[in-house]
């Protein structure tokens, strides 16, 4: 009976050195698990921040875009205003010169006084009208050199979603070269206008002109369209304008029947000189303050503003004989009716941050029409020193063999056994590149057909953003991009995935 003892305490444990081995196993297909899931969970992470960062950029970029098509209407209001100011100057010139003819003339310091309100309004619009391309500049150098340049704006967002990914300043490339043309700061007010004395305004193929280049006779017609037609040209004994010296019988302006005779070809040779009224010879009748009605002839009147350097600035009506430079209360004309210093003489029209109508041209659907696709570019380092001191627990080193050869993968290298070999190395960084578009949307209701009722502008405040894909334009080089920031393998990737055949956001691929 000893041995069956024996035999049977022999036995005994077995069970626990099977439930050893399943538990190492399973605490293994956990930790795998925790490992692989963690990385997934920052795979997601990462590009949720990306995607964050690229449509704040492009928020931030169509919200400066509609604030300066805003502040350009303003423009536009200043100088219809100012025009429409000239044209009651030169209507209330000849209504007086009338006046001193018949039995009740009117007192000159009187008339002096409403003529001097009138010039000096006329000074205020012009000059506030300029004032707001210094803020137009403002915003823009704002967008520019705080949110784009070096990835700022992608950097703070992605801060706030956790403190390790990080943003490259090189990143920033492609967003530079969509907006500015490449330049990582806007330029002063003073800098800008030198440019324009000397002729030296530099070439950009970003969206966005800084003295509005490029636009043509764009900010003139909006002017002439809005209000500048029917309330100054259509004054049915007189007219107004913006033009050269000619101010008094210029041709190229004239009396309209109706809105539907209206033809811009007439006031194409707008030069912007001056600013000026006038009105025709018409018999003027009144009633004097007893109640004596009077009917009086009265000549031509007009009014000229020129910049203050210029001594062309006239004021003529009834006996007030040609040139004009007469003295009205003990001012003289070229004093009163003028406008303010011009910058780039001659020139009264203020200045204008533009959209690159040259993006326009060509083979403009290839590109967007112009509208600027931002890049965002964030990358997690898990070789970093933070990584390093502080390892996940559930992270193991793999062996992996494969043709006769051993390779060794340890996402959290917690004893330094990924080298120290920079941004290239596609086993150490995770990179996530995402792209939102500033595009401008106003559409042509379905009913008339659709599409588009003007292409990109900043003359109206209709700029949007939205998250599209960082392949599909002439100019969208994804792989260029990582390449330029240091992720090497990470482009290489992209280009071999191109050779396979991959499409992504090109139905022509991305040609990388």
């Amino acid at each position: 009976m000893q041995p069956a003892r024996l035999l049977k305490s022999g036995a005994r444990g077995q069970a626990l050195v099977l439930f050893s081995l399943t538990f190492l196993l399973l605490t293994l297909m956990v930790l795998l698990t925790l490992g692989f899931g963690m990385r997934a969970k920052e795979r997601v992470e990462i590009q949720m921040a990306a995607d964050a960062a690229a449509y704040s950029q492009a928020v931030s970029t169509a919200r400066t875009f509609n604030a300066i098509a805003v502040m350009n209407r303003a423009q536009i209001a200043h100088m219809v205003a100012m025009a429409g100011t000239q044209s009651m100057i030169s209507f209330g010139s000849q209504q007086y010169a009338a006046r001193q003819t018949s039995p009740c003339a009117m007192p000159g310091n009187d008339w002096s006084a409403l003529d001097q309100a009138a010039a000096t309004q006329v000074q205020m619009l012009q000059g506030r009208a300029s004032s707001m391309f210094r803020a137009e500049l403002a915003i823009y150098n704002h967008l520019v050199g705080t949110h784009l340049a070096n990835q700022n704006l992608t950097r703070l967002i992605a801060k706030e979603i956790n403190p390790e990914l990080v943003a490259q300043p090189e990143g920033a490339n492609k967003s530079l070269a969509e907006v500015s043309g490449g330049a990582s700061s806007g330029s002063s007010y003073d800098d800008l206008m030198q440019q324009e004395k000397t002729g030296s305004v530099p070439a950009t193929s970003g969206a966005v002109m800084p003295t509005g280049g490029g636009q043509g006779t764009a900010t003139l017609n909006a002017t002439m369209g809005s209000l500048g037609w029917t309330w100054v040209h259509n004054r049915g004994s007189g007219s107004a304008g913006f033009g050269s010296g000619a101010a008094a019988h210029n041709p190229g302006f004239h009396h309209y029947g109706s809105a539907s005779a209206m033809d811009s070809s007439t006031y194409q040779t707008i030069s912007g000189r001056n600013s000026w009224a006038h009105d025709h010879g018409r018999a003027v009748t009144g009633i004097c303050p007893d109640g004596t009605p009077y009917t009086a002839g009265a000549t031509d009147a007009w009014v000229m503003s020129d910049e203050r350097q210029s001594l062309e600035d006239q004021h003529v009506y009834g006996a007030k004989a040609p040139p004009g430079q007469g003295a009205e209360n003990n001012t003289t004309v070229d004093e009163r009716h003028t406008l303010g210093a011009c910058v780039v003489c001659p020139g009264i029209w203020p200045y204008s941050v533009g959209f690159n109508a040259g993006l326009l041209h060509g083979n403009a659907d290839e590109n967007d029409y112009g509208q600027p696709k931002l890049y965002a570019m964030l990358h997690r380092d898990y070789a970093s020193d933070a990584r390093r001191a502080k390892p996940d627990p559930w992270n193991l080193l793999f062996t992996f063999k494969f043709a006769n050869q051993e390779t060794e993968f340890d996402n959290a290298a917690p004893l330094g056994r990924i080298l120290p070999t920079g941004r290239e190395d596609v086993q150490r960084n995770q990179v996530a590149l995402a792209a939102g578009l500033a595009y401008y949307h106003r559409p042509r209701p379905a009913a008339v057909g659709g599409g588009w009722e003007e292409p990109p502008n900043f003359l109206n405040p209709f700029w949007r953003a939205t998250l599209v894909s960082t392949e599909g334009a002439r100019d969208d080089k994804p792989a260029n991009s990582l390449q330029q920031a240091g992720f090497s393998e990470h482009a290489e990737a992209l280009r071999r995935l191109d050779n396979a055949g991959y499409r992504g956001g090109s139905s022509t691929g991305g040609k990388y």
